[in-house]
């Protein structure tokens, strides 16, 4: 994952989950410049919205965390 910077990636799978109550969704996603496969674990509010399989979004890094998800 980069420090910073954003991926354009097509989502293949999402699971939803929980930390002590906080919603996050975990990503299974294919960065489109390389092909390769990674697994992220986003924040619910980083998301503009539902995220499904499927779906063509920008992941936006700072620090190595996605900090934000959206339609690309």
């Amino acid at each position: 994952m980069p420090m910073v910077g954003s991926w354009v990636v097509v989502v293949n799978a999402v699971r939803p989950f929980a930390i002590h109550g906080d919603g996050y969704l975990e990503l299974h996603v294919t960065n489109e410049a390389d092909g390769s496969q990674h697994l992220v674990r986003v924040p619910g509010h980083a998301t503009a919205g539902p995220v499904a399989a499927g779906d063509r979004v920008t992941l936006t890094f700072l620090m190595g965390q996605v900090t934000e998800v959206r339609p690309a």
